[in-house]
């Protein structure tokens, strides 16, 4: 359905884990097709945290938050995903907010 609408590309990296400073390993890079908007808005952290959304990226793969999504040469975090599913249970799409 969104297939069409991918028509950028993003560099994805999956944390799979933290080090002994807390900071994040991720999984080799992947180029993935999104749809980047630019779009401000308020959303919610893991922690439950009201904070700031610079963009909408829209995509197939399994991305989480904390994954890093690189567009345009800038590194970004992803915040929160939400899964567009159908009637069925099946995932069709991922929205993510960095």
């Amino acid at each position: 359905m969104i297939e069409g609408a991918l028509n950028q590309s993003a560099v994805w990296k999956h944390v799979t884990g933290h080090n002994g400073y807390g900071e994040a390993i991720f999984d080799d890079p992947v180029t993935v097709k999104v749809r980047w908007e630019g779009k401000r808005r308020l959303v919610r952290n893991k922690k439950g945290e009201e904070v700031v959304s610079e963009a909408i990226v829209y995509c197939l793969e399994a991305v989480q938050p904390g994954d890093s999504l690189e567009y345009e040469d800038l590194e970004w975090i992803v915040i929160n995903v939400t899964e567009a599913t159908g009637f069925d249970g099946t995932v069709w799409h991922r929205e993510c907010s960095v």
